[in-house]
């Protein structure tokens, strides 16, 4: 099966199935839209199996639908906050290294967020699962580096907190 946005292209033609998302074409090299498109064919893909495969009960199902269709007003909201970008860009716009860090399902959107910063401002940026941070990465880390944290209000809130609180940058010479 493909996920695929471009009809008849070399991929669906050679899938057995193909799910479209129809994002229409890139305009720039990071094209957040083909991701999020992705994401939700996903989601759907997932929900019918699971409706199919009776794992997912009927009203799991609709809440979960339900949740899909809070994503365009919840993203009108952060496109409000420019005042807030802005002032962020500004503090960081000299940082020459990210790391961004997600636990669970917010790993592979760290991944995707590190990817878009390369794309967009050519500075170096990596995603790393937030748990596997005192394995190593954590090395990387000083007061020059900014890490982006995905910390949703979920099961692993605390556990994550836990994980960055502990942290202290090393010192430069």
């Amino acid at each position: 099966m493909a996920v695929c946005n471009v009809v008849d292209s070399s991929i669906a033609r050679e899938a057995g199935s193909v799910i479209y998302t129809h994002a229409g074409p890139e305009i720039g090299v990071a094209s957040t839209k083909a991701f999020v498109t992705q994401l939700t064919a996903l989601y759907l893909f997932t929900i019918r199996m699971g409706r199919a495969t009776c794992s997912i009960d009927s009203h799991t199902g609709h809440r979960m639908i339900a949740a899909l269709k809070q994503v365009p007003p919840l993203l009108e909201e952060v496109l409000k906050l420019n005042a807030v970008t802005e002032r962020i860009a500004k503090k960081y716009m000299n940082a020459r290294d990210f790391l961004y860090l997600g636990r669970g399902r917010n790993f592979p959107i760290a991944l995707e967020g590190a990817l878009k910063l390369k794309e967009i401002s050519y500075i170096h940026a990596e995603g790393y699962p937030a748990g596997e941070m005192k394995h190593g990465p954590i090395a990387l880390i000083d007061e020059d580096v900014p890490v982006v944290m995905l910390v949703p209000k979920n099961s692993s809130y605390e556990k994550t907190l836990q994980h960055g609180r502990g942290h202290r940058p090393r010192r430069q010479g």
